[in-house]
């Protein structure tokens, strides 16, 4: 699906802004992603964009809160606000692949309005037996990704088919903000989304230097969370479904090997067989 800017720049801003906000115009309706924390402080921020995105002609507003980390009264009463009035002007404000955060606000703010947002966005479950299959395949890859690389942090993200998101199912060496932050991935400045979306290992030898993660708040949280270096990859089944995504990191820039760069391959091929 391609996106064709308007007039809000479509770039992660400096990492340093209040509230990183993104948008552009997709299919006839704009998209909004935020990231970070959507409290009393950064609400304006993003007010100010949503007045902005509900003037566009078709007053369709898709609202990406993905990466909102923290949702405190005054973010759920802009979002409630903000969805009645594009209501009334006969649009609409929907949310798109809701953190965990945002669901919990919505669910407990004791608003009909906030119940019915948490409900639109809310994705069907996966069966529980197939849920625990992938979660042994994912569990067993990252613990063979661990041995071939020796890093001392990483994680497993089961892959939601509903949505299109990676979940954290399983970490080792993390703490906040990272697994807050990285606890719903979809778009392409992650490794492990590339990874996901791309069926390829993805080697980052040093964050601050990739390109994937210039310009986006990710780089922030991963050198807070001391990682220098990382790894993701992809797990698909034997029909090429995708499972999910393991990733291990390091906390310096690191220089993988030819002969890791194998193994990984030989992995992810293989994951499959693990459970």
């Amino acid at each position: 699906m391609s996106s064709v800017p308007i007039d809000i720049a479509v770039q992660w801003p400096k990492t340093s802004s209040v509230l990183p906000i993104r948008v552009a115009e997709v299919d006839g309706r704009v998209l909004v992603r935020v990231a970070g924390e959507l409290d009393i402080a950064s609400v304006p921020a993003l007010a100010d964009t949503l007045e902005r995105a509900l003037e566009h002609p078709s007053r369709r507003v898709v609202l990406d809160v993905s990466r909102v980390t923290f949702c405190g009264t005054a973010g759920v009463e802009l979002l409630l606000a903000t969805a009645r009035r594009a209501r009334a002007a006969g649009g609409s404000v929907v949310l798109h692949r809701a953190h965990a955060s945002v669901l919990r606000a919505l669910q407990l703010c004791g608003d009909a309005e906030g119940e019915r947002m948490a409900r639109e966005t809310e994705t069907v479950p996966m069966p529980q037996h197939e849920r625990l299959l992938r979660l042994s395949v994912l569990s067993a890859a990252l613990s063979a990704a661990f041995t071939i690389t020796g890093a001392p942090m990483g994680n497993a993200q089961l892959y939601q088919p509903q949505d299109g998101t990676l979940r954290i199912a399983a970490q080792r060496g993390f703490r906040q903000p990272f697994l807050s932050y990285f606890a719903t991935v979809a778009d392409r400045d992650t490794a492990c989304a590339v990874a996901a979306q791309d069926r390829q290992p993805v080697l980052v030898n040093d964050v601050t230097d990739s390109a994937l993660f210039q310009a986006t708040p990710a780089l922030d949280v991963l050198q807070e969370a001391g990682v220098g270096a990382c790894i993701s990859l992809p797990i698909t089944a034997t029909d090429g479904t995708l499972i999910g995504v393991v990733s291990t990191h390091h906390a310096h820039a690191t220089r993988f090997t030819d002969e890791q760069r194998r193994a990984l391959q030989r992995l992810g091929a293989a994951a499959h067989l693990l459970s």
